[in-house]
């Protein structure tokens, strides 16, 4: 039986809704992707940890879960909200339907919602503290339960999805290169990525017992992941990465570990109106005029004016919708980092390509 619901955001909006799996009470931050396929990665992408995801395509679930693109061990999003839930779902892979895999985590799951007037408040708006219940579905009450939750910023999001220990990863044998990749939250997908160029691959939590950890292992280059939440609040994270600085290793990123090097080397890191999430987003590669279209999924960016202010530093990728960040280089260490997610390649894989043998020259450098 599908249960009554609201839907609702700290600035009062509110719809009503049908809950297809979960119940109770839900806050979180509210954000929107265009995406048209993917919703299994994105339901198990570590970055949305905190959010609950609108999806602006109006029918999901008519492929199925096929439990083999997952970007993670299980569910990541606190909650999904769409136009219609697909009843039934055709693919030959598929193992199961996508209410059967929401319910079995208990994970929040509402249709029914005008999708098109929720994700015009959020661009109006920007990100927004929201919240979905099945219990007391009185918008005034619940409005005030949301204004009075936590923030994404109050705490740091990424200690809830990384791994525990470290865990050693073979690659490429016929590469020669060995990098520590720092766990903020690691896709699959990047993982494999890395594979392909490095022969051995150090997953490394980002916690109390890191500075002890990489003190055991030999590498060559270090790797910042992506991860969920607020960079800013990141501790110690600029000790670490100048400590790399000064001994002359390599330093590459993405999304995530993009702010954190931006951060750490005192730029301006913002939080964006509604943050950039779908797989159509185009970015010029600077060096060679090439424009790419690249997946997407953060909040947060490096601020392009305190860029422009390092002497040093040099703008690589920018984004065509807002003239964003997307990527920056060091014009003499071997530092290089992009915000978009080349690895989720959205049809096309050149943006893939490029950004990854672009990393090995940077690690290759030294």
């Amino acid at each position: 039986m599908r249960k009554n619901a609201l839907l609702a955001l700290e600035n009062g909006y509110f719809q009503y809704c049908k809950a297809f799996s979960g119940e109770g009470d839900l806050f979180a931050e509210v954000v929107f992707n265009t995406s048209m396929t993917g919703y299994e990665e994105i339901l198990t992408d570590p970055s949305y940890k905190g959010q609950i995801v609108v999806f602006t395509y109006p029918l999901i679930g008519n492929y199925g879960i096929t439990l083999e693109d997952f970007q993670s061990k299980d569910i990541k999003v606190e909650g999904i909200v769409i136009r219609e839930l697909s009843r039934i779902y055709s693919n030959f892979r598929a193992k199961k339907g996508l209410e059967e895999f929401l319910n079995s985590q208990n994970i929040f799951g509402v249709d029914r919602i005008d999708t098109r007037s929720l994700t015009k408040q959020l661009r109006d708006k920007g990100a927004l503290k929201g919240g979905i219940t099945t219990k007391d579905i009185e918008p005034s009450k619940f409005v005030e339960l949301i204004k009075n939750s936590n923030s994404i910023s109050d705490f740091d999001l990424y200690t809830t999805v990384i791994n525990k220990e470290v865990v050693k990863i073979d690659g490429n044998e016929n590469q020669n290169k060995t990098i520590i990749a720092i766990d903020f939250g690691i896709k699959s997908n990047i993982i494999e990525e890395l594979k392909k160029y490095y022969k051995t691959i150090y997953l490394v939590p980002y916690d109390d017992k890191f500075e002890e950890n990489i003190s055991k292992i030999e590498f060559d280059g270090v790797f910042l992941s992506n991860g969920p939440g607020d960079p800013r609040t990141v501790k110690d994270i600029e000790k670490h990465i100048m400590k790399f600085v000064e001994n002359k290793i390599p330093i590459i990123a993405i999304c995530f570990g993009h702010q954190l090097i931006g951060k750490s080397f005192g730029f301006n890191v913002i939080k964006l109106p509604f943050g950039h999430h779908g797989g159509n987003h185009p970015v010029k590669y600077l060096p060679l005029g090439n424009v790419y279209i690249t997946a997407q999924n953060h909040n947060y960016a490096v601020d392009l004016e305190s860029l422009k202010n390092q002497k040093d530093w040099e703008l690589t990728w920018v984004n065509l919708f807002d003239n964003s960040v997307e990527g920056m280089r060091h014009k003499y260490l071997p530092i290089n980092s992009i915000q978009f997610h080349p690895e989720a390649s959205p049809g096309p894989n050149e943006a893939n390509k490029k950004v990854f043998e672009d990393f090995y020259k940077t690690v290759n450098s030294i």
